[in-house]
């Protein structure tokens, strides 16, 4: 039965209508339905009550059979897409096929004064669901006004085409006939309520339509948003899977960078050993590649030896000393968090340094705007991150001759402290911008390449971050935001 009836209310529907369109045909076509099933029940049971009381078919009877035949017109009509023509005749034939026509061959029961204008008053919801009062204004208030006539005038159809007799052999008039052609009070009074009701069930089906656009016109608009935000959404998570795809290809890239560089420290490292290894071994052989009898190595052959252990020596403390940075890396300690005021921080770092200074001439200068601005952090870790900053720029400065450092802390515009520290040494060019904080990478001699990689890890372990501006002979600035 479900998919009869998704069946019947989809008859005539196209991809092309409107929601509008489509709600009104799917409409039309539920109301022609029900209308097809009552019309039918009404006529079997009808049929089987006359066939056994042994009456001959009525005009009633057939008027149910004419109602049975338009509503299954109007669904067939409805099926090869001329559903507007289904929708018309939907408002306007009912009438007509069961009251008027009925009526004006002259059949007309003395019960039909009585429930003729509940009828039409019912037949009256008909075009307030199915014709739109803004846009199909004609259309709407000529179906209510022809309807409205039809209830304020059905009774006097009924006299003037009425003929008993063709219902009731013997009678030649009704009782209501008279009562009503003489006007009766009572009569008047029932005919005022009948036009009361049609106009109050018109009237409020007609404002809550009004409700009903005005809510679905701010539900499309709410829609409209949703659809503008959705859009937004999907662009920025397409931005977002864009930015991880790019921050996986960084990773990518920093890892290879990484291998890259550990690889050519450990080769450097391990090709001057194995070939001193090598030409040591070659020492202590002759040309037959025998050992020789230490009494056979002379004293200069001795001293090349021990020349080279002392190199191969070297060179191999340096690779230990490599592979334990590479592990202080990993070994960063959890901080320990608490209130660092940051003028006493910048004070002993002004103690730490202020020898240093003056032996090399630099003009520092510290300013922390309000005074009493702290973050939560550990003390030691963000001092250790200060020295390499420090460090790094009297490096840069080294061949300066008016070398100036400052420190200046403060609050930017989102309300987050910040530290910067510059410098206006050689400053730093793209191409070593690009990989400064990359683990063990240096344009520095005798440098592990860990200092500002150790330090980015630092302020990510605080949730904080590290930042840095520069241009080439223009010195650098490092920004601390936490």
């Amino acid at each position: 039965m479900r998919n009869i009836w998704k069946y019947i209310s989809n008859l005539g529907v196209t991809e092309a209508d409107t929601q509008l369109s489509r709600r009104t045909i799917i409409l039309t076509n539920q109301l022609n339905f029900v209308m097809l099933i009552s019309m039918l029940l009404l006529l079997v049971t009808t049929i089987v009550t006359q066939g056994v009381t042994h009456m001959e078919l009525s005009v009633g009877t057939r008027r149910i059979a004419w109602t049975l035949l338009l509503s299954f017109l109007n669904l067939v009509i409805a099926r090869f897409g001329y559903y507007n023509l289904s929708r018309l005749s939907l408002v306007f034939l009912p009438s007509v096929v069961f009251l008027l026509v009925p009526t004006f061959i002259g059949y007309v029961e003395e019960e039909a004064f009585t429930y003729y204008p509940y009828i039409v008053i019912g037949i009256s919801v008909i075009p307030q669901m199915l014709v739109h009062p803004h846009k199909e204004k004609f259309l709407y208030w000529f179906s209510l006004s022809y309807l409205f006539l039809l209830t304020v005038f059905i009774d006097q159809i009924m006299i003037k085409f009425g003929i008993p007799g063709k219902v009731e052999s013997g009678m030649t008039n009704y009782v209501v006939f008279d009562r009503i052609r003489n006007t009766d009070d009572i009569y008047l009074y029932y005919k005022i309520a009948q036009i009361g009701l049609f106009l109050f069930i018109n009237a409020n089906i007609y404002y809550l339509r009004l409700l009903n656009f005005r809510f679905e016109e701010e539900l499309n608009r709410k829609n409209s948003e949703l659809d503008v935000q959705n859009k937004e959404l999907k662009e920025q998570k397409n931005e977002i899977e864009r930015q991880k795809d790019e921050l996986i290809s960084k990773e990518i890239s920093t890892w290879q960078k990484l291998v890259s560089i550990i690889s050519h420290e450990i080769v450097n490292s391990a090709i001057p050993i194995t070939n001193l290894a090598g030409m040591t071994s070659q020492m202590l052989e002759d040309e037959s590649g025998a050992v020789l009898k230490p009494e056979k190595i002379g004293e200069e052959v001795t001293e090349d030896i021990h020349h080279s252990l002392k190199i191969i020596e070297s060179r191999t403390q340096a690779l230990i000393n490599f592979v334990k940075a590479t592990k202080s890396l990993t070994r960063i300690p959890k901080p320990n968090i608490r209130k660092i005021y940051l003028q006493e921080l910048l004070e002993r770092i002004t103690i730490l340094y202020q020898a240093k200074f003056k032996e090399i001439g630099v003009h520092f200068e510290k300013q922390i705007v309000p005074p009493d601005l702290f973050v939560e952090a550990d003390l030691e870790l963000i001092e250790q991150v200060i020295i390499n900053l420090i460090q790094n720029a009297l490096e840069a400065m080294n061949e300066i001759s008016d070398p100036r450092l400052s420190v200046i802390v403060s609050k930017n515009e989102s309300g987050h402290v910040q530290m910067t520290i510059s410098d206006n040494g050689v400053g730093i060019n793209d191409e070593v911008l690009e990989r400064i904080f990359l683990p063990f990478y240096s344009t520095k001699t005798n440098s592990s390449g860990i200092g500002l990689s150790l330090s980015k890890q630092i302020m990510m372990l605080h949730h904080a971050r590290i930042e840095v501006v520069t241009g080439l002979k223009k010195g650098a600035t490092f920004i601390m935001v936490f």
